[in-house]
């Protein structure tokens, strides 16, 4: 079997290689690859699209467009299309409206992949023969393969993965709020609460992931696409980008109730900007919405983010600090779990600091005006 991969300057080629008997299609020699090239496409029998649909971390499938209009005069009949890239529900079907605008391919094959997590991928065809070409070609590659039966099903698999867990976080984050006034220890609630085997509470955090809000958002989008309600996902943003404004509320009273400092007269340095390998986007960021609500008050703000360029934070008023830098501030938040983050000496600590989850010993920080999300305003006075 011919196998023609079709990629963008985003596409691991090297993962490819374990397919076997697998060409490139470069038409404007953008890659490098060990991997032999065709200038022609028309005798390809499979053709696997891997052309990245997230521009600025949103999904955008312009490049993926782009590719089908390209090639759609080229390619055979009988040829097996394979789209492995992640993309929003219906975007594989309108994809083959572009290939095949006047429904002229009597069967059109076409099969769509992704991994939905390091051991699994997901597979699912127009017909069952394609489906057994699209197995038997990734069976190599080193994950588990399941099927299901319609296009549109594997492809919202990823975004629900992630929605799910932009929800189960909301949830977290919404009773973080309301177990200061109810003076409960949430983190501890949570550990008892999953030893129920049905229950899979996250710990209140900031969404610093961009694929946990883009595909929760996208969700929303498609709702107002199709006209139909997504009050949940939409409830789950707007909880979660709440938590940047709640971080700061809780800065603001520690600083007052005890160094007795207003917000103005103070320096902040926010440490954890995004947990991505890079920052893909500005957009639904609380760590960035953080800085820019203490800059808006005048607060002499600092920020450590090794992932982080010192232009972007100067962009948001703000100051690129080391690590050691940090323990200068009146007040530092933590916003990431990150190896240095856990480690941060409690001896250094000057003022105030404050997690956004609970990855400090409490124990080393007794004696420190130290508060978690989930676990602050605890007065001992009204916890029985």
């Amino acid at each position: 079997m011919n196998v023609t991969l079709y990629p963008d300057s985003y596409t691991d080629i090297q993962k490819y290689e374990a397919i076997g008997n697998i060409e490139v299609y470069d038409p404007d020699n953008m890659v490098q690859t060990p991997l032999g090239k065709v200038d022609n496409i028309s005798n390809s029998e499979v053709i696997i699209f891997t052309q990245n649909a997230y521009i600025d971390g949103q999904y955008n499938t312009k490049k993926l467009q782009e590719a089908c209009e390209r090639i759609r005069d080229d390619i055979r009949l009988d040829a097996l299309l394979i789209f492995d890239t992640k993309v929003p529900p219906r975007t594989v079907y309108k994809m083959s409206k572009i290939i095949d605008e006047y429904d002229l391919i009597p069967e059109i094959n076409i099969s769509y992949t992704t991994t939905i997590n390091t051991n699994t991928r997901v597979v699912a065809a127009t017909n069952d023969i394609s489906l057994e070409k699209t197995i038997e070609i990734y069976k190599n590659l080193p994950q588990e393969i399941k099927t299901v039966k319609h296009i549109q099903t594997a492809e919202v698999i990823p975004l629900l993965q992630n929605a799910y867990t932009d929800t189960v976080i909301a949830l977290s984050n919404q009773m973080a709020i309301l177990s200061e006034a109810l003076t409960i220890d949430l983190i501890e609630a949570i550990d008892l609460a999953n030893e129920d085997e049905n229950t899979h509470l996250s710990y209140p955090q900031p969404v610093l992931k961009n694929e946990i809000s883009r595909d929760s958002q996208e969700i929303v989008n498609l709702a107002d696409e199709y006209g139909e309600p997504a009050q949940l996902s939409q409830t789950s943003r707007e909880t979660n980008n709440y938590v940047a404004y709640h971080m700061s509320y809780m800065a603001e009273k520690e600083l007052y109730l005890k160094e007795h400092l207003a917000m103005f007269e103070t320096t902040v340095a926010v440490l954890g900007v995004t947990e991505d390998d890079t920052l893909e986007t500005e957009d639904n960021n609380a760590s960035l919405t953080l800085i820019d609500d203490f800059v808006s008050r005048d607060v002499e703000v600092w920020v450590h983010d090794d992932k982080i360029s010192e232009e972007l934070i100067q962009n948001h008023g703000a100051k690129k600090i080391t690590l050691d830098e940090a323990y200068e501030a009146d007040c530092i938040i933590v916003m990431t779990d990150t190896k240095e983050y856990r480690n941060l000496d409690p001896d250094r600590i000057e003022k105030v600091i404050i997690t956004a989850r609970p990855i400090l010993d409490e124990e080393k920080f007794s004696d420190k005006k130290y508060s978690s999300l989930g676990q602050y305003r605890l007065k001992k006075g009204e916890m029985l």
